[in-house]
C-alpha cells in the first residue's frame, strides 16, 4: 500500500499512512556510499547522496522517539541534536531533506504536548531547500523525479507553508506564508507529472495523489455517505460495533491498552500520548486477539469485499484524547478512508480538515474522505473519542476485486 514513489532507503510509512514500518534495530537497507562523520551530528552522512542522509537521520531519531511508555516524543537532549542537524543543513544542502524529515516527523511537539512552531517553519524551509539539492527544480524525466522523491519535497514544503500561514496570528506574516505556499504549488504544477491533474488545484490543500493514480475521474476530498456502500453498511451496524467496543473499554483489566501494547502500533502524527491505535486488520493480517474479544466486529468487516479483497486494507480503532491534535499529513494512494465514530459523546468537539473541507464526527455517522489530500485532526472536548478507521480500496482501483464501481461523475454511486 505504498506509493510508487516511496523512498527506497529507510523511509517510514508514518509520513504517509500513520504507522511506522522500521522497528528500532532492524536493518535499514541503506546503500553502501562514502560517508563522513562530524562532531555535531550523531550519525555518519554522505556529502553527496541526500536520500541516504534522510535514511540515516530518520533511523537514528526514530529509535529515540519511540520509548517504552505511552508518550512518544524526543527528549530535550534529542531535540537539541535535531536542532544541530538543522543548523548544519543550512550550511550543507545535502542534509536539508534529512533535517526536514526529522523536524516534521519527530520534532513537531515536545513531550509536554507543546507545539514547537519554529521547528515546523524550519521543516518547511528545509523541504524547500532540498528541492534544489536534488535538482527537483529542473524539468527532470518522470522516473528520475520519482526516484529522487521530488513529490515529497515539493508537496510537504507547500503544505507546511500553507498551514503555517493559516495558523499564524500575525495577519501580514500569515498572508506571506500562504503566498509562499501558493508559489510552491505553482512550481510543482510546472512539472509535466502534475501538468494535467494540477489544473484544478488553486491551493496547496488540494494536492492529492489519487488524482495522479486515477487521472480523469472525479476527485473529492470528502464523499457523501449515500454514494458509498461500505459507509452505509458501517452506519447500519453501528450498534453492534459499539456494544463490543464498549465491553472492551469497560473491562477493568484495561483491555484496550493491553491490545495496543501487544500489537505495537506506532505513530508520530499526534500530540504525544494523544492517540492510541488498536489494529483489527492490516495488509490482510487480522489481529486474532482483538477478533476473539470482538467476533461480530471482525465478522462484519470480513463480509465486505472492499476490506477482504484489498491488498493494502487497514482497519483500526483509534482513540483520540481530549486536547490532542494530528499534524497535517498525506495518506497513501490508491485508497479512500471511512471513519465511523463509534463512541463520540461530544458533538462538535472533535473534527477534521481534509483539503478545503471541514467536518465533525457525530456518533454513528460515517465520514468518507480521500486521505491523500492534506488532512489534520483536533479534539477540543473532555472525553476520548473512538473511531473505527478503515482504509479501503479506491473504487477506480482495477488491481483488486473490491466490488465497487468507478464513478464517472462526482454524484455517481460507488
Amino acid at each position: 500500500g505504498r506509493f510508487s514513489w516511496m523512498l527506497k532507503w529507510a523511509y517510514p510509512a508514518v509520513l504517509l499512512g500513520g504507522l511506522a514500518s522500521l522497528p528500532a534495530g532492524q536493518d535499514s537497507g541503506l546503500p553502501d556510499v562514502p560517508v563522513v562523520r562530524v562532531p555535531d551530528l550523531p550519525f555518519e552522512y554522505s556529502p553527496h547522496v541526500d536520500l541516504y542522509n534522510q535514511g540515516k537521520a530518520v533511523q537514528y531519531f526514530e529509535e529515540h522517539f519511540y520509548n517504552e511508555g505511552t508518550v512518544w516524543a524526543l527528549s530535550e537532549e534529542k531535540l537539541k541534536e535535531a536542532d544541530r542537524l538543522r543548523l548544519r543543513a543550512l550550511q550543507e544542502p545535502v542534509l536539508a531533506l534529512a533535517a526536514a524529515q526529522v523536524l516534521y516527523l519527530y520534532s513537531w511537539f515536545r513531550a509536554s504536548g507543546e507545539l514547537i512552531r519554529e521547528n515546523v517553519l524550519s521543516a518547511a524551509q528545509l523541504f524547500e531547500r532540498s528541492i534544489g539539492a536534488a535538482d527537483c527544480d529542473k524539468q527532470l524525466p518522470n522516473d528520475y523525479w520519482v526516484d529522487q522523491a521530488c513529490d515529497i519535497r515539493w508537496t510537504h514544503a507547500a503544505m507546511l507553508y500553507n498551514w503555517l500561514g493559516e495558523t499564524e496570528s500575525d495577519a501580514a506574516a500569515g498572508a506571506a506564508m500562504v503566498e509562499h505556499g501558493q508559489a510552491l504549488l505553482e512550481g510543482l504544477k510546472g512539472h509535466p507529472r502534475f501538468a494535467t491533474v494540477g489544473k484544478t488545484w488553486t491551493s496547496p490543500v488540494q494536492i492529492n495523489f489519487n488524482s495522479l493514480r486515477f487521472p480523469g475521474v472525479p476527485s473529492r476530498s470528502t464523499w457523501p455517505t449515500k454514494q458509498v456502500p461500505l459507509a452505509r453498511f458501517l452506519e447500519e451496524h453501528h450498534a453492534e460495533f459499539k456494544a463490543e467496543l464498549q465491553a472492551i473499554i469497560e473491562d477493568p483489566r484495561d483491555i484496550f491498552e493491553q491490545l495496543r501494547r501487544a500489537d505495537g502500533s506506532k505513530e508520530c502524527l499526534a500530540t504525544p500520548g494523544g492517540w492510541d491505535t488498536v489494529r483489527i486488520v492490516r495488509y490482510g493480517h487480522w489481529y486474532d486477539a482483538f477478533c476473539q474479544l470482538a467476533p461480530q466486529t471482525c465478522k462484519l468487516l470480513r463480509s465486505r469485499p472492499e476490506v477482504t479483497n484489498c491488498n493494502f486494507v487497514n482497519a483500526n480503532y483509534q482513540k483520540l484524547y481530549p486536547n490532542s491534535h494530528l499534524k497535517p499529513h498525506f495518506g497513501n494512494a490508491p485508497r479512500l478512508a471511512a471513519h465511523l465514530p463509534v463512541i463520540a459523546p461530544e458533538p462538535l468537539r472533535a473534527g477534521m480538515t481534509v483539503g478545503l473541507d471541514k467536518t465533525f464526527w457525530f456518533e454513528g455517522k460515517v465520514v468518507v474522505f480521500d486521505d491523500t489530500f492534506p488532512h489534520a485532526v483536533s479534539h477540543w472536548g473532555k472525553s476520548p473519542r473512538y473511531v473505527l478507521n478503515i482504509w479501503f480500496c479506491h473504487p477506480c482501483d482495477e488491481d483488486n476485486k473490491h466490488g465497487q464501481t468507478c464513478p464517472q461523475h462526482p454524484s455517481d454511486n460507488f
